[in-house]
């Protein structure tokens, strides 16, 4: 996923809703669970300091890449 300046919470859970194809409650889910590709971080949290990194595993998994 390309460099986005001024990413958001808000365009990260955007697309974790993408993700999940609209499911609020699992892209929720996903975001407090421990994330392999964030070395064991909730997505939640590393957003908090990168949303961008965030954003990129996001794009990963939609690729089929899993770590």
């Amino acid at each position: 996923m390309a460099e986005r300046k001024g990413c958001s919470a808000a365009d990260v859970q955007r697309a974790a809703i993408e993700l999940f194809e609209g499911n609020c409650v699992a892209a929720d889910h996903w975001l407090h669970q421990e994330a392999v590709g964030l070395g064991r971080k909730r997505p939640i949290d590393v957003m908090e300091r990168n949303t961008q990194q965030v954003l990129d595993l996001i794009g990963r998994l939609e690729h089929g890449v899993f770590t």
